[in-house]
């Protein structure tokens, strides 16, 4: 199973790297997704992180997309790479079985507090050792990190 991290956030990478001024939700919402089926390979240890302005259930019954930033982690535990924003629509979205679809891949969601987001962002490199390869940046980058932590701390 790849973990996935998927944030919705201003339009700044984790870079820091400024971009066009553009209007942006709030964040309030984090989602760990686990691959729906049988993983390919190390995919169970990379762990998506979804982040999203409104709970999935609301996006769901809604009508149009929402830009998400998708945040693949490393065992939970650190941040692998920055995959940016991420479309996800109404469809993609199934309540009942608590499952989302991103980038034609299946996966089970489950919502994390706030404090476990900033676990995350505030300490990206986590606390398992491991090799980190320059990997090519998002086509569309997400918010800069401190961005996304002041988001998060403004809901304690």
């Amino acid at each position: 199973m790849w973990p996935v991290l998927l944030l919705v956030f201003p339009l700044r990478g984790l870079s820091g790297a400024a971009q066009p001024d553009v209007a942006q939700p709030g964040y309030h919402h984090a989602y760990y997704l686990f691959i729906d089926g049988p993983p390919q390979g190390c995919e169970a240890c990379y762990v998506p992180l979804l982040v999203t302005s409104d709970p999935l259930e609301h996006i769901a019954q809604g009508s149009a997309d929402e830009q998400c930033v998708l945040i693949i982690t490393y065992e939970r535990d650190s941040i692998w790479h920055d995959d940016g924003v991420v479309p996800i629509a109404p469809r993609d979205i199934q309540k009942a079985p608590r499952k989302i679809r991103v980038r034609d891949r299946e996966y089970r969601y489950q919502e994390i507090s706030s404090s476990e987001v900033l676990k995350l962002l505030e300490n990206p490199m986590g606390s398992i050792p491991i090799s980190r390869p320059l990997l090519p940046s998002a086509a569309h980058p997400s918010p800069a990190i401190s961005d996304l932590i002041r988001a998060f701390r403004q809901q304690r």
